[in-house]
């Protein structure tokens, strides 16, 4: 962000088409259609990205992040401190440099790298000064030992007004605990130093959720707000758009073509037919050309409005778990919070994040999460994706899902964002599947379950009282934590 409070980021000042009247975007869409939507080329072999690319976030076109890379070296005249002749200052910072810079170009993000060691306040002031108004967040390594009112610490203070995040690294051996905390900072300290693509990442994370705009598709809204301190955009959209989009993209070679893929790939087919296949694939490509034609990033939806019309073919499950597979959001229910932690899963963690219904089962003490949408690619997006079979929204029997294998024994995350400005985590593992398999199983609710134990909860019917958290792979609370105090996000830790 810029020291005026608002993003560098050209997509967020100048969104494609909003707020667009409906004549304006029923125009838009007769002008795309769904037949005329570009085929595209892509690098998993049956994935929907093979047939309309992959649907945009921000830092994919546009401005990208900007990170300001320093080093602090104040002068030392006595090696026998922290951290000693045995780190050589120079050899260190180019290798620090190396790890920075090779992330910042895996992850699409421009380092500003201060090659000049900042020895003083002076360096510092003159720092911030060259690059504080157009970085989106700094980077400061602590290459020596400094007392409590380091260099940093005054980087730290003079930021005020700039919103500038900031992380500190610090080497083992250069006491940078000893730096007190201020407000969206993280003092990062290890023994690794390829921690730094984390550092990298949390900062991209930030940036992303500041410029990412949410489409909360519901009633006949069309207005938009901005989350503090997030700065994550949500922009109502009235329902009929949703439907208009689902009528332009009827009978699109693209809906076709993603539906044979699906058909062709599907380990099992249990209920529906092609049809219905096709409709929600239909439904996948309405929400994509809805994404282009608005200029929004993910969405949650008023689903259930749709399911009470009775109509199967309207169904949004399937189109949500391909979303979800490509790094944004398809959130249920139009419900705000846990879409966005599955979009910070996808930005900070480089997994998908499963938002489910709890499930209280107190005679085993288990916590069960299910819905019927879900990613399959939860090991991440690098990552072969779950084999799953093809069956309806168990509720009402219609439309499509996908039913996925959880892996058990699987370390996992639970989290999610309780209001604008606070998240919950807690961590556990996930032990088995929880899912009706066949009609007359006697389990009923969705298509979709894992049971998990959960760290430090003795009685799992305390942590019913939030709806929809989100699953994630790996424990990341100490990360998710990290990132929090950067954005200035408060933590609830442990669901107990």
């Amino acid at each position: 962000m810029n020291k005026d409070g608002n993003s560098n980021n050209s997509e967020k000042q100048q969104p494609v088409g909003c707020p667009l009247g409906r004549r304006q975007f029923l125009a838009r869409l007769g002008m795309a259609g769904g037949a005329a939507m570009a085929v595209h080329a892509g690098l998993f072999q049956w994935s929907t990205r093979v047939v309309m690319g992959m649907p945009k976030v921000p830092g994919d076109t546009g401005e990208k992040p900007r990170i300001m890379v320093g080093f602090a070296r104040p002068d030392f005249e006595r090696y026998h401190l922290w951290p000693g002749a045995g780190f050589p200052l120079d050899e260190n910072q180019q290798l620090f440099t190396n790890i920075i810079e090779k992330a910042a170009d895996e992850l699409g993000v421009t380092v500003l790298v201060e090659k000049e060691p900042l020895k003083d306040n002076a360096a510092m002031d003159a720092f911030l000064e060259k690059w504080g108004s157009e970085a989106d967040g700094a980077i400061i390594t602590q290459m020596g030992r400094e007392e409590r009112r380091a260099a940093v610490g005054h980087f730290l203070d003079a930021r005020t007004g700039e919103n500038l995040p900031t992380i500190v690294y610090g080497p083992q051996g250069t006491r940078t605990w000893r730096i007190e905390e201020r407000p969206e900072s993280f003092i990062g300290t290890t023994d690794n130093p390829q921690w730094l693509e984390t550092a990298v990442r949390m900062l991209k994370a930030r940036w992303q959720m500041a410029n990412t705009r949410l489409a909360v598709i519901r009633g006949d809204e069309d207005r938009e707000e901005c989350l503090e301190p997030l700065g994550t955009t949500l922009h109502y959209m009235p329902l009929q758009w949703l439907r208009d989009a689902m009528h332009a993209a009827e009978g699109s070679d693209e809906a076709r073509e993603i539906a044979a893929r699906y058909i062709e790939n599907a380990v099992d087919i249990v209920e529906p037919n092609e049809t219905d296949i096709q409709h929600a694939s239909r439904n996948y490509v309405a929400n994509r050309m809805l994404m282009e034609e608005t200029g929004i990033h993910a969405m949650t939806t008023d689903c259930l409005g749709l399911v009470r019309e009775g109509d199967g073919s309207l169904v949004q499950c399937l189109a949500f778990c391909q979303l979800l597979d490509e790094g944004t959001c398809g959130g249920c229910e139009a419900d705000v919070q846990p879409a966005l932690t599955c979009l910070l899963s996808s930005y900070l963690l480089n997994k998908p994040g499963f938002m489910s219904n709890p499930v209280i089962h107190t005679a085993t003490n288990e916590y069960i999460g299910t819905h019927c949408q879900t990613p399959t690619r939860m090991n991440g997006f690098d990552q072969p994706a779950h084999p799953f079979r093809i069956r309806p929204h168990h509720e009402t029997q219609q439309g499509v899902t996908l039913q996925v294998d959880y892996a058990e024994n699987q370390p996992a995350t639970l989290w999610r964002f309780i209001a604008d400005n606070t998240l919950r985590v807690g961590t556990g593992a996930i032990t088995r599947n929880a899912r009706p398999e066949h009609h007359e199983d006697g389990i009923g609710g969705c298509q979709n379950g894992y049971a998990m134990t959960v760290d430090g909860v003795e009685d799992v019917r305390l942590m019913a009282q939030y709806s929809h958290p989100v699953m994630t792979y790996g424990k990341h609370a100490v990360t998710i934590g990290a990132w929090c105090q950067l954005a200035g996000i408060d933590v609830v830790r442990g669901w107990a």
